[in-house]
């Protein structure tokens, strides 16, 4: 009897360790598979970014150069005839600079040459040329009646390379007088035009019409083993065909992206689950008795540690910040509680720092939330290379935190800051990406600056706040008088709302006139404020508070809404109305909707959107490059003109505004000032104007207040001016009176 219950409880064992081997193998083989496919789309998802970045590449390059071949079209229709040597020389200049050009055309409106510049159009691609331009014959007749462009297919020449012919209107309607061409090589293009780094270990093919364009010879990517995993179609004239851009990864660089982590998976799992077996069948052959006497034991003790860990993990969690593992405003609190009350170190000096990490907010929107926590979990491993073992680091929140130290002297402490701010210099090297971000960090003595751990990071924070506003990557100490510093921000921030709620703000209007003949052409409208209690608030102090406290949305709305208000009145006044230039700030640009709800604003007061000019600062257009291009361009499809206010003062390049839908630069009265005595002043403005005519935008001159400086700018072909020489900023009323008669300067000073 007992013979058969042993051999029922063997054979019970072996079964159920049977079923736990293929149990293992089972999971382990799925948990294989699972890791091939990941390591799949990790894979694709590196091609697919690289891809991205060659199509933002190409895409930027490519408006670029449709831009310049557009503006040579407009120059060659505003001219009465064509200075063939002074053609012939800009556009040599230009292929010197580019070498993908090959050949620029004068056509006729019959599409016969008029001039030639680069290889001759009609010579060894004559009969496809030929035939190219007969195709598009319709498409041409289109835009020279409506403007834009052509882009024809392209066609093989010599050298067994494809070119591209663009054709644009010179002239449209009944001002057409015929077409530049301009032909192109696809393969010089592409190589000039893609950066180097976004190919390294890929292979690129472009196709047109299923015709492999790039590279010519198919053989050069078909010999290999690629597999193409990512590709982009690029439709530069938007007629629902274009180049088909794939982007394959050869599977000997393939093997550079992948692991053996799923067959060491495989190894390990198949090991584990004939482990797991042997343990089964050991563990269900041990007596009942025994079995039965751990159970109870394991039960007891698992019960125990679970309470104990319980117990661990929520004080844990209570007091720490779950992606830092640093104390969070709780067990900050709680530790410097304990810091202000020992009683050693007596003879030291404490002090709290309050740590703010600058533009760590682009970080988390250009990059991504999951770049920025990885950020946030390398500065307390930075800052542990500057402190000592005792000194403490919380995290208080977001990118901010504290900093509790004792050093002998204050000399010391703001040795130590200094240290900090250094060590901030040094990049952080994430997920192969190279990040330089700064700090700025204010300082709270005890008990000097208060007394207990709440005063101290009030006015930490309060001091924090003076050295952003100093211009960051730096630290400031807390005083008295910042208290009060700050309680003035907090009253001005209370009397903004309550000023906007009574309608206490005003818009004054300073012309901007032609600097040809000093004709009114359009007004800049200025916010103005007169507080209550009678005197007028400067405006760079209540728009510097609306922007710290968000109120610079309530403000910007306000002054689009009762500017527009004003210029249709003035529309029943003249046929031609000024336009009309409005300030907005980098809250309101990024604002979702914000182009819809201007679109409303236009349609309400039925004021055309090209009498509406936006202005914007240079740190706008940097800020993020890709967000704010994107917003700044929703702005102009809807046919607003953008303004780049205080040109000079800031980054100063007009290398970013070539990639923004630029109209009017404004140069900084900086350099208006002295402008009839100071050399260095009069090369830069000349510079600016001149840069700003070849890109096809407008300038504006502020703060012009002599003749002598009007003579200037006339001389630098400046397009408008605006300041005390013509007028100071008045109200609606006087802009009312502007319009129906003559005003005061243009006898003075109209050329």
């Amino acid at each position: 009897m007992s013979e058969g219950r042993t051999a029922v409880r063997y054979h019970r064992s072996v079964a159920l360790a049977a079923i736990a081997l293929i149990l293992g193998v089972v999971a382990t083989w799925w948990f294989y598979v699972n890791l091939e496919r990941v390591e799949e789309q990790a894979v694709t998802r590196h091609v697919d970014q690289l891809a991205r970045f060659v199509q933002i590449d190409v895409m930027h390059s490519v408006e670029y150069h449709l831009e310049i071949q557009q503006r040579i079209a407009t120059r060659l229709s505003r001219s009465d005839s064509v200075d063939v040597n002074e053609w012939s020389a800009d556009m040599m200049m230009l292929r010197a600079d580019y070498a993908f050009y090959r050949t620029f055309s004068i056509l006729d409106r019959d599409l016969d040459v008029r001039f030639n510049e680069g290889e001759a159009l009609m010579t060894e691609t004559r009969g496809q040329a030929r035939e190219v331009l007969k195709r598009y014959r319709t498409r041409l007749e289109e835009v020279a009646e409506t403007g834009g462009f052509v882009v024809m297919r392209p066609v093989p020449a010599a050298g067994e390379d494809f070119v591209l012919f663009f054709a644009h209107p010179i002239g449209t309607g009944d001002q057409n007088d015929g077409f530049l061409i301009v032909v192109m090589s696809v393969a010089e293009a592409v190589e000039a035009m893609v950066s180097e780094q976004f190919l390294d270990g890929l292979e690129l093919r472009i196709f047109a019409d299923e015709t492999q364009i790039f590279p010519v010879e198919a053989g050069e990517t078909a010999s290999l083993d690629v597999d193409w995993l990512g590709s982009f179609l690029l439709d530069l004239d938007e007629d629902g065909s274009g180049f088909q851009f794939e982007f394959g990864l050869p599977w000997a660089d393939r093997a550079d992206l992948e692991s053996m982590l799923p067959e060491a998976a495989l190894a390990g799992g198949l090991s584990v689950s004939l482990m797991l077996a042997v343990i089964v069948f050991l563990g269900l052959n041990a007596t009942e008795q025994a079995r039965s006497l751990v159970y109870s034991n394991q039960l007891l003790e698992q019960e125990i540690r679970e309470r104990e860990l319980a117990e661990e993990e929520l004080e844990y969690l209570v007091t720490h910040d779950p992606l830092t593992g640093l104390p969070n405003r709780t067990g900050s609190t709680r530790y410097l509680e304990r810091f202000l009350s020992e009683d050693e170190h007596q003879n030291q000096q404490l002090a709290l720092l309050f740590l703010d990490l600058d533009q760590f907010k682009d970080i988390n929107d250009s990059l991504g939330h999951q770049l920025g926590d990885q950020l946030l979990c390398e500065i307390p491993r930075r800052l542990a290379g500057v402190l000592k073992e005792r000194d403490f680091v919380g995290r208080h929140g977001g990118d901010e935190f504290l900093v509790a130290v004792r050093r002998r002297n204050r000399e010391q402490i703001e040795q130590l800051v200094v240290n900090i701010l250094r060590s901030m210099d040094t990049g952080f090297a994430i997920d192969d990406n190279r990040f330089f971000i700064s700090a700025s960090i204010g300082i709270a003595y005890f008990p000097e600056s208060g007394g207990s751990v709440s005063e101290l990071i009030q006015n930490a924070d309060t001091a924090l706040f003076k050295a952003k506003n100093a211009g960051r990557n730096q630290y400031a100490v807390f005083t008295r008088e910042m208290f009060s510093q700050a309680q003035h921000r907090l009253n001005l921030s209370r009397d903004i709302r309550h000023a906007l709620d009574a309608g206490q703000f005003r818009l004054a209007y300073q012309p901007i006139v032609s600097v040809k003949d000093a004709s009114l052409c359009g007004l800049e409208a200025l916010l103005r404020w007169e507080h209550e209690k009678g005197y007028m608030v400067p405006p760079q102090e209540f728009i510097r508070i609306a922007e710290e406290t968000g109120l610079i949305g309530r403000l910007g709305e306000y002054a689009l809404e009762r500017a527009l208000a004003d210029l249709a009145e003035w529309q029943k006044l003249t046929d031609t109305p000024p336009w009309l230039s409005v300030n907005i700030s980098g809250a309101q640009v990024r604002e979702g909707g914000f182009a819809e709800r201007l679109s409303v604003l236009l349609h309400q007061y039925r004021v055309p959107p090209e009498l509406l000019h936006l202005e914007i600062t240079e740190e706008i257009l940097i800020e993020n490059l890709v967000r704010n291009r994107r917003k700044l361009q929703e702005l102009d499809d809807i046919g607003m003109r953008i303004v780049v206010d205080d040109f000079g003062v800031g980054y100063s390049s007009l290398a970013y505004l070539k990639n923004f839908p630029i109209s009017v630069v404004k140069i900084d009265r900086g350099f208006v000032r002295d402008l009839a005595i100071d050399l260095e002043d009069q090369a830069i403005t000349r510079t600016i104007c001149s840069l700003s005519n070849d890109l096809g935008m407008l300038t504006v001159a502020e703060g012009v207040e002599t003749t002598e400086q009007l003579d200037l700018l006339r001389r630098f072909r400046c397009s408008f001016a605006q300041g005390f020489l013509f007028s100071r900023p008045v109200a609606a009323k006087e802009v009312a009176s502007m319009l129906t008669g003559s005003p005061d300067w243009m006898a003075a000073h109209g050329a």
